[in-house]
């Protein structure tokens, strides 16, 4: 007896496409949710703190992004426009208040290496501008735990605030793969044009939870109770 036919849109090929698909649809929301951080600076020509308003936003469309996308890897999507939607209403203002802190943290950091001299020559320099992008890093992959959490779980904000920095040495491999990800974007930009972001932050964000399962595994299996 012949064996079943596989049933439509079951095949790799079609799967890959629907992740494609995603992945840019995902991209194109994330630019629409964060307009401001172009718009702001460009229209009303804000330097310094004052340009750190249109980065408010950031903070939702990442743990909207990171909501459809989990949900589009683990193949539960409804679609990720409905997903995106859904999580960006109902966590907008959680993910505001915990994306604040780390936002202020790396808008100090920015403004310390604005102040830094250009010497180039001198090693104390070059040590500290190291120095402070490595905690910049650090502090990227901190929020981004945070937003994956937030995400996925309905924790407290202190122990949102804990586990991302719980994260970061329980989960190693993963916390090593995330910076190594956002490093390998921030230079690519870097050497490129910030411009690149609107066509890869979807490619980028859908890589950080590709990275990021076994971390959300291990806290569902040791900070959740059971269903």
């Amino acid at each position: 007896m012949a064996g079943r036919k596989a049933e439509y849109g079951s095949g790799p090929l079609f799967k890959a496409a629907g992740i494609v698909y995603g992945v840019m649809i995902g991209d194109a929301l994330l630019v629409l949710a964060n307009v401001l951080v172009v718009l702001l600076p460009l229209l009303l020509g804000l330097v310094g703190p004052a340009a750190l308003l249109g980065f408010v936003l950031l903070g939702p469309s990442v743990v909207a992004s990171c909501y459809a996308f989990n949900r589009l890897l683990a193949g539960e999507d409804s679609g990720v426009f409905h997903d995106f939607v859904k999580s960006y209403r109902s966590n907008f203002g959680r993910a505001v208040v915990v994306w604040l802190p780390y936002l202020l943290l790396l808008g100090v950091i920015a403004f310390n290496l604005a102040v830094l001299p250009g010497g180039a020559a001198n090693p104390g320099q070059i040590a500290a501008r190291i120095g402070l992008l490595g905690l910049a890093i650090m502090v990227c992959t901190a929020a981004l735990n945070a937003m994956l959490l937030l995400s996925r779980f309905t924790f407290r904000t202190r122990d949102l605030y804990r586990l991302s920095l719980y994260s970061l040495g329980a989960q190693r491999r993963v916390s090593f793969g995330n910076a190594g990800i956002l490093f390998v974007t921030f230079f690519v930009l870097l050497m490129t044009t910030v411009w690149l972001i609107l066509f890869v932050a979807g490619l980028v964000v859908y890589l950080l939870c590709l990275n990021s399962r076994p971390l959300l595994e291990v806290i569902e299996d040791r900070f959740t109770a059971p269903a």
